[in-house]
């Protein structure tokens, strides 16, 4: 159980200093801001409760009158009456929005508040191409002015690259001068013709605007009926598809499988269609099998078989959603990346060679200002580092033997170079079967490295020596943890996010499942509460959750609830819960993405010693 801890009481971290002035920092740092947040939507909130007033409610009526029949027919009702009032009171009538914004100011007291609402006079009117969808984020280039800003995005506003998104924002200047906040007006286009973007462009340069904004101002409802194709309209769209989409999808879950490109594919085929066939799901299934959207080995008349449907027919349906497949992917300039993959393991990350020797090659030099170390990284960037020394040689192997089949030859002239090195004594630890031995490899590399690490570097992970260190402990941890030795394992691990909170490893999932794996779930919750995120780590603290509560109360409601959303979360998952299997290992190396079958065994990794009746050693050899 945790102990209530008063500031000027010493920090349970174990650092001597007073909690006000250590892990307390950290914590009042996230209240903060989540402080900041809540008082910014309540003011967005309190804005439309209190407008239109009596006095603004007869312009509001006489300009949706005016708009209405041009935005219905594209946009539909709901969203219309979003963008009427968006463009009423950040357009035509913006004067009564930044009264109340300048209102707001003058009151406010916290200053980093004033500067947010000091940005958001005038709010911001963007038609823009997205770029890229990176980490919960998307880069969207707007189609006027080029200029490139940063949007959050997550599973309830998802995009991708090539959506335009239309619509008002407001800077957020905490985040960084191009990042904006999404207002509830804003569309999302899919499939915006070519012509209507050119015709757009074409009229803002003949135009005599100076600026983009300008232009925007004098032709926003003449963007939304140019860019109004492709829009992402799902209450328009009929049961019966959006059944048979999910049926597919309960297929695809059922047999560990995962293809959104399937999804869409399929989605977008049957959109229009007044009637779908008995053979859709079946069809586009065995389409799948041969594009390799999936990995199935069935042939046709195994998939007709398994559905129950007439083999002709489902061969029919699959060349129709297939010529459809084709064609849409013959009108794509670029070809799409996976959406937010991120990277787990125990292995140097993929880009740590190539931040190693660019810390290399700048250690000793002499850089009097930003623009000349930009323009130092920028040539350094991709040029290989010669090492000077024994260690720097023995430095550059390790990273090269982790992606290299030779391992064991190469780990020897590492030894002989620097008998010291930390990695050296990971790989042979890897390497090492009598688990005796292996513990006392991964103890030493810990100890080798804690010579070598830079304590007084405010992130100890972007300081790329450190890594080792930090690597080092993990993997003791990690011993620790498959051998069901969590009273072991926790006390690493928690040295692990003391001396680098950030926690860029993904140690807190392992933190989270060795005290729930030793009862002590409140200490669970809190490190859950610290490090959840709203819009990453769901499924994985989604589960936890559900783990915690059905040990504290197997049969209650709450219990039952948690177990809903989680499933939401990760359907993938429930295969595992029910079967029991063992678990694998923590991988070495990995790309996850959420809501996929991989991401469930990694949550099953962290999950199985948690669950009562669990064997000690839940893990797969």
């Amino acid at each position: 159980m945790i102990n209530t801890l008063g500031r000027n009481d010493l920090c349970h971290c174990g650092s001597g200093k007073k909690y006000k002035k250590c892990c307390g920092v950290q914590d009042s740092s996230k209240m903060f801001i989540e402080a900041q947040n809540k008082a910014l939507q309540g003011l967005l909130q309190e804005f439309f409760e209190n407008h239109p007033r009596p006095s603004e409610q007869r312009d509001l009526l006489k300009w949706k009158d005016t708009v209405e029949n041009l935005l219905v027919p594209l946009y539909g009702e709901d969203k219309s009456n979003g963008i009427i009032g968006d463009i009423f009171f950040f357009s035509e009538r913006v004067d009564v929005w930044n009264a109340f914004i300048e209102q707001k100011i003058a009151k406010e007291e916290r200053i980093q508040i004033k500067q947010i609402l000091e940005t958001w006079l005038n709010p911001m009117f963007m038609a823009g191409e997205v770029v890229s969808v990176t980490n919960y984020r998307a880069q969207v280039r707007d189609l006027l002015s080029e200029a490139v800003m940063e949007i959050e995005v997550n599973e309830s506003f998802p995009v991708e690259a090539g959506n335009i998104a239309t619509g008002f924002y407001l800077p957020d200047v905490r985040i960084g001068a191009h990042f904006l906040m999404v207002l509830n007006s804003l569309t999302v286009a899919v499939e915006v013709e070519q012509d209507s973007i050119s015709k757009l462009q074409n009229m803002y340069r003949s135009s005599e605007a100076a600026t983009a904004q300008e232009f925007y101002s004098h032709n926003i409802l003449t963007v939304y009926q140019l860019l109004s194709s492709g829009l992402i309209a799902t209450d328009k769209v009929s049961s019966a598809v959006l059944e048979t989409v999910q049926e597919l999808e309960n297929f695809l879950i059922a047999h560990d499988l995962k293809s959104d490109e399937l999804i869409e594919a399929f989605f977008h085929y049957a959109e229009p269609l007044a009637l779908i066939p008995k053979e859709a799901v079946a069809g586009a299934i065995q389409f799948a099998i041969e594009n390799r959207l999936i990995k199935l080995e069935w042939r046709t008349d195994d998939t007709a078989k398994y559905f129950a449907v007439d083999e002709d027919k489902l061969e029919g349906f699959k060349k129709e959603i297939e010529s459809f497949y084709l064609n849409a992917m013959s009108n794509e300039d670029t070809e799409k990346e996976a959406a937010y993959a991120f990277e787990v393991g125990t292995d140097p990350k993929g880009n740590e060679l190539q931040n190693w020797q660019l810390y290399m090659h700048l250690k000793n030099a002499t850089i009097q200002s930003e623009n000349e170390l930009k323009r130092q990284m920028e040539y350094y960037h991709s040029k290989s580092y010669e090492p000077k020394t024994k260690f720097e040689s023995a430095q550059l192997l390790a990273y090269n033997a982790y992606t290299n089949s030779n391992t064991a030859s190469r780990l020897k002239e590492i030894q002989q170079l620097d008998p010291k090195n930390t990695d050296a004594f990971l790989l042979a630890a890897e390497m090492e079967t009598d688990l005796a031995i292996k513990e006392q490899l991964l103890q030493q590399a810990v100890a080798c490295g804690k010579e070598r690490y830079e304590p007084e570097m405010d992130v100890a992970w972007l300081y790329v020596p450190n890594r080792p260190y930090l690597r080092a402990l993990f993997l003791l941890g990690n011993f620790y943890w498959e051998q069901a030795r969590f009273e072991e394992a926790f006390p690493v691990y928690y040295e692990v996010l003391r001396l680098n909170p950030g926690d860029h490893q993904g140690v807190r999932y392992l933190t989270v499942s060795a005290l729930i794996a030793l009862g002590r779930f409140e200490e669970a919750e809190s490190l859950i509460l610290h490090y959840e995120q709203e819009l990453s780590d769901n499924a994985f603290f989604g589960w936890f959750k559900w783990s915690i509560e059905q040990q504290k109360s197997m049969l209650s409601q709450k219990s039952q609830d948690l177990y809903t959303e989680a499933i939401d979360q990760n359907p993938y998952v429930k295969k595992y819960i029910e079967k029991q299997s063992g678990a694998l290992p923590y991988p070495k190396s990995a790309a996850i993405t959420p809501r996929s079958p991989e991401e469930a065994a990694l949550i099953w990794t962290f999950l199985a010693p948690t669950l009562k009746g669990s064997k000690h050693n839940i893990f797969q050899t």
